[in-house]
């Protein structure tokens, strides 16, 4: 296997597009599984495996064959997830679905930023399950599915539990808004 793996990099380091098509058709499952299991998002894992094929392409050259292509391959789309994890985390404090300018089709208008804060503050008040479910999916920006298997309950399971913690969470921030700002959210 080492043999065939070093020729198929000679190639690939040599221009073969047909040994780089070899090269992505055996590994881009393999990836597209990887990131799913940290992304969850179709779109965003179809970008990280092309980010992951690009970053392997310009390390090519010094890939040392110290493990398996595939592992190497891995190891990259891991990383790349995690990056991209993390800097999502440090630039919103809850994912983008969850602040919708719209949160909902019966909302008119978006949550001003004091309801924003508010909610944040909340967040944080938050005890048990509920503030593990939101801190993993709003937070970490984790699918739903490596929420579940992080927790070991179905995925059906967690995504009611973040429903009704989300749920939960709007009402106790609903609770404490002023009722002129209140209005302007409805």
């Amino acid at each position: 296997m080492r043999q065939e793996e070093q020729q198929l990099v000679q190639q690939i380091l040599e221009g073969d597009q047909a040994a780089f098509r070899q090269l992505y058709d055996t590994h881009k499952k393999a990836l597209i599984r990887a990131c799913w299991y940290f992304l969850g998002n179709d779109s965003e894992v179809e970008d990280m495996v092309q980010e992951t094929f690009i970053k392997a392409l310009r390390n090519l050259p010094h890939f040392r064959f110290e493990c398996a292509l595939s592992t190497w391959l891995n190891h990259i789309a891991v990383n790349l997830c995690r990056d991209y994890l993390e800097k999502k985390r440090k630039t919103l404090p809850f994912s983008v679905d969850f602040f919708a300018s719209r949160p909902s089709i019966e909302q008119k208008a978006a949550y001003p930023e004091e309801t924003l804060k508010l909610l944040r503050d909340e967040m944080t008040q938050l005890e048990g399950r509920d503030k593990e479910l939101l801190e993993l999916r709003e937070i970490k920006g984790w699918s739903y599915e490596a929420i579940a298997n992080r927790l070991k309950m179905p995925v059906g399971s967690v995504t009611s539990g973040i429903f009704r913690a989300r749920k939960k969470l709007i009402e106790r921030v609903r609770e404490k808004m002023p009722k002129d700002m209140e209005e302007a959210t409805e």
